[in-house]
C-alpha cells in the first residue's frame, strides 16, 4: 500500500490488501490515509494518530519504523497488523510505502504460549506450596498426637473436676488443630477427604453456636436456611473449616460493623450458566452455601488473585493468605465450585456449590460413649513408629489397654523382630518411616510368609500415591494422626476380634 502524504490519500494498493481488508482496490485507493482510517488502538496499548504521524515522519527522514496497529476490515472487525514504513524516492514527493502483514495468528499463538507458561508456572507454584504445606502438616500431626495422647492419659488419672475441665478444653483444642491440619493436607492434595452424607443446614446451625462468640456484637448475623435442603456428600471437618474461614474474612472486611448473612438453597446449574462462567463442573443439581457481608468489597485486580496461595491484603501478623486457597481446594475436591460476587463499598458474597448426593441422609442413632476397659485387651502387638515420643505414647496406650507390645523405630527393625518371632497377633505401623521398608512395604514383606497377619496403618498424611497400589487390603485399618486413645483401642480390639 502506497500513501501520498501531500494529498492525504492512499495512492495505490495491491490485491493482497484488497483480500486482507475485504475492500475493493478502487475503494481503497483515493481513500483517507491510514492514520485517519484506523481505530486509534493496537494490541499492546493505545496508538494515537500523533504517534502514527511520528512513525511517518521517521520514514520521511530515511528510517524504517515498524509498529502494530488494528485496522477495521469491511465488516468492522479488527485485523491485527504489523506495519513497516519506508520513503519512496524521489525526495521531492512525500510518497511512502507501507508493508502490511496480518499478525492475528501470530498474536493468538503468542497469547496461547503465554497462557500455557502462566498455567505451568501456577501449577509448579501450587505443587511447591503443596509439598511445603503437606510436610508442615505431617510434622504438626505428630506433635498433636503427643499432646492429645498425653492429655487423655492424664485425664484418666485426675480426680479434680476443675482440672478435668481444663484438660477437656485442651483436648478439644487439639482436635480442632487436627481438623486444621486435615484441611491443610486436603489443600496440598496429600490427604484423602472422608466424605459423609450431611445436611448443610445442620452444620450451619452447629456453627452458629461458636459463630456468636467469634463475631463482635456490632455485627448482625442473619441466617436463612432453605427447608427441605438436598443432601450432599462432604468431608465434614473441611466444610466446617471452610465456613470458619469465610466468616472470619467477612468479619475483617466489615471492620467489626455490618451484617453477615448465611444462606442455603437448592440450585440447578445448566450448561449455559456454567459455560458463561467458565466452570468445568457438570450441570445438574447443587446445594448452595452462601456467606455475604456488607464490608468494603473487593477491587477487581484483587478479585483475580484472592484464591492465590499466600496472597493477602491483610497487614503482617493478621493472616497467612492460605484460608481462601484451602476453601477453593476443598470445594474443588468435592466436585463443586466457588463463585464470588463483590462490589466496592457495598459488600461481598461467596457462594459454594456442592453436587447433590444420591444417598439419603442416615437415620439419627443414639450415641453411647465408648468406655475403654484398660485391662480388657489380650494379644501381642508389633508396633513400628519412628517418632520417639509418639512411639512411647502409643506403647503406653496399648500397654495400659492390656496388650503385650514390642516396639520398633523403623520398618526394617520391625521386620527383623517379626522374622525372629512371627507369633504377633497384630502389627500397628506408621506409613512413612526412614529406612528401606515403609509401612506398606513392611506389610508386603510380612505377608509373603504370613498372609493372614492383620495391620493397622497410621500416618500424618495418607497420600493416595503412598497407600494405594502397595498391597493394602480393604480390611486393613487406616488411622489419621493424631489418633484419639479410644479410637486406637477400638480399632485394635476390632481387628483382634476379627482374627481371633
Amino acid at each position: 500500500m502506497i500513501f501520498d502524504l501531500d494529498a492525504g490519500q492512499v495512492a495505490a494498493v495491491n490485491r493482497r490488501a484488497e483480500e486482507l481488508f475485504g475492500i475493493s482496490r478502487d475503494d481503497l485507493e483515493n481513500a483517507p490515509m491510514l492514520e485517519k482510517q484506523c481505530p486509534e488502538r493496537q494490541p499492546s496499548g493505545d496508538l494515537s494518530a500523533d504517534v502514527v504521524r511520528q512513525h511517518m515522519d521517521k520514514a520521511l527522514d530515511g528510517a524504517h519504523p515498524v509498529f502494530n496497529l488494528e485496522i477495521l476490515n469491511a465488516e468492522g472487525e479488527a485485523v491485527f497488523c504489523e506495519i513497516s514504513l519506508s520513503r519512496i524516492p524521489p525526495t521531492d514527493r512525500t510518497l511512502m510505502r507501507a508493508n502490511i502483514s496480518d499478525i492475528s495468528n501470530r498474536l493468538a499463538e503468542q497469547k496461547q504460549r503465554e497462557d500455557l507458561q502462566s498455567s505451568l508456572a501456577a501449577s509448579q507454584r501450587r505443587e511447591a506450596i503443596g509439598q511445603l504445606t503437606g510436610g508442615v502438616a505431617h510434622d504438626f500431626n505428630n506433635i498433636l498426637a503427643i499432646i492429645m495422647g498425653n492429655l487423655e492419659l492424664l485425664r484418666e488419672r485426675v480426680e479434680d473436676e476443675e482440672l478435668e475441665v481444663i484438660i477437656n478444653g485442651a483436648i478439644s483444642a487439639s482436635e480442632r488443630g487436627a481438623g486444621l491440619t486435615r484441611s491443610l493436607l486436603a489443600f496440598a492434595h496429600e490427604a484423602r477427604l472422608q466424605p459423609e452424607v450431611v445436611d448443610l443446614n445442620t452444620i450451619v446451625h452447629e456453627a452458629e453456636k461458636w459463630m456468636r462468640r467469634t463475631l463482635p456484637a456490632s455485627i448482625v448475623v442473619e441466617i436463612s436456611l432453605l427447608a427441605g435442603l438436598w443432601p450432599v456428600k462432604l468431608d465434614r471437618t473441611s466444610l466446617e473449616s471452610a465456613l470458619l474461614n469465610l466468616i472470619l474474612n467477612a468479619r475483617d472486611a466489615m471492620q467489626g460493623h455490618g451484617r453477615l448473612t448465611i444462606e442455603t438453597a437448592n440450585i440447578r446449574l445448566d450448561e449455559t450458566y456454567l459455560d458463561a462462567r467458565g466452570e468445568e463442573i457438570k450441570p445438574g443439581r447443587y446445594v448452595m452455601l452462601a456467606v455475604s457481608d456488607t464490608g468494603t468489597g473487593i477491587d477487581p485486580e484483587i478479585l483475580e488473585r484472592m484464591f492465590d496461595p499466600f496472597f493477602t491484603t491483610k497487614p503482617p501478623g493478621s493472616g497467612s493468605g492460605v484460608g481462601l486457597s484451602m476453601v477453593q481446594g476443598f470445594v474443588q475436591q468435592s466436585l463443586g465450585t466457588v463463585q464470588v460476587y463483590s462490589e466496592t463499598a457495598v459488600g461481598t458474597t461467596l457462594k459454594l456449590y456442592f453436587p447433590v448426593s444420591d444417598t439419603a441422609l442416615p437415620a439419627k442413632a443414639e450415641e453411647s460413649p465408648v468406655q475403654a476397659d484398660r485391662n480388657a485387651g489380650a494379644g501381642r502387638i508389633l508396633l513400628a513408629e519412628d517418632q520417639e515420643q509418639v512411639r512411647a505414647l502409643l506403647l503406653t496406650i496399648l500397654q495400659t489397654g492390656g496388650y503385650e507390645v514390642t516396639a520398633a523405630s523403623t520398618g526394617d527393625a520391625a521386620f527383623e523382630i517379626f522374622q525372629s518371632d512371627p507369633t504377633f497377633d497384630l502389627v500397628v505401623t506408621d506409613i512413612v518411616m526412614p529406612g528401606d521398608l515403609q509401612g506398606t512395604d513392611l506389610a508386603k514383606r510380612i505377608r509373603e510368609t504370613h498372609p493372614d497377619t492383620p495391620f493397622i496403618f497410621m500416618s500424618g498424611y495418607a497420600a493416595e500415591a503412598t497407600v494405594h497400589g502397595n498391597g493394602l487390603r480393604p480390611e486393613d485399618v487406616r488411622l489419621m494422626k493424631p489418633v484419639p486413645k479410644a479410637d486406637l483401642l477400638k480399632a485394635v480390639a476390632t481387628m483382634l476380634r476379627k482374627t481371633g
